[in-house]
């Protein structure tokens, strides 16, 4: 089946979602190690999106993209939702006395496998996240996921031509930042 057959199976029948949990898991927890480069805090993240895509499975329509659009749109949000109300949800976490439990070695050890942590990475990391968000995304699919343009077009909604555009910029911004930072 492919993703977006699989989401509309979702649809009629809910515990189908254990396949689609079982093709992204991995994926997105990958997605969110190299974006935060801590494999605790991205398995949550994960399993945060997959409770939204879970939640929001009937939502989903066929658009002529791949399904991985909707998935990736859904963990873009989740991680931008994550950033910006991180303090808050920390002192509220802290101010209740509760714990959040840890992930035990195995898993941390495996998680960590996922990523080549850089010394220069909190530049990167700062770069990436001060450019336009469609420039990042094309240049992350382009570089971090190795997709080609024409996938890139197709996760981003836009023309290959599009796509290369994005890419283009992106990693001139990107360049010009890491420049100045360095």
């Amino acid at each position: 089946m492919t993703d977006v057959e699989l989401l509309l199976a979702c649809q009629r029948d809910a515990g189908v979602f254990c396949d689609v949990y079982d093709r992204w898991a991995e994926p997105l927890l990958g997605f969110f190690v190299r974006r935060v480069g801590n494999p605790e805090l991205a398995a949550d993240l994960m399993a945060e999106t997959m409770a939204v895509l879970f939640e929001q499975r009937m939502r989903f329509r066929d658009t002529g993209h791949p399904g991985s659009t909707w998935i990736f749109t859904i963990a873009s949000r989740q991680l931008s939702r994550y950033r910006r109300r991180r303090q808050v949800e920390m002192r509220a976490v802290e101010r209740l006395g509760w714990s959040v439990p840890a992930l035990d070695e195995e898993s941390a050890a495996a998680i960590e496998a996922l990523i080549d942590r850089d010394p220069r990475s909190d530049l990167l990391d700062d770069a990436l996240s001060s450019m336009p968000r469609g420039e990042r995304d094309a240049v992350e699919l382009k570089v971090v996921e190795q997709l080609g343009y024409r996938e890139i077009a197709k996760r981003l909604g836009c023309s290959v031509v599009a796509a290369r555009v994005r890419v283009h910029r992106g990693l001139a911004r990107l360049n010009k930042s890491m420049e100045v930072s360095s």
